[in-house]
C-alpha cells in the first residue's frame, strides 16, 4: 500500500508511481516518433 507522503508527491491526475512511469515512457516514445517523422518529412 502506498504511504500518504508518497501519494502527496504525485500529480493529482496520477494514482500510482507505475502510472507516472508509464506516462513518461509513452511521452518519450511519442516524442522520438515525432522527431523521426519530422526528420523524414523535411529532409
Amino acid at each position: 500500500m502506498m504511504k500518504n507522503e508518497d501519494r502527496e508527491s504525485l500529480p493529482p491526475f496520477i494514482r500510482s508511481w507505475q502510472q507516472l512511469y508509464a506516462l513518461v515512457i509513452a511521452n518519450l516514445i511519442l516524442m522520438i516518433g515525432l522527431f523521426w517523422w519530422f526528420t523524414e518529412a523535411f529532409s
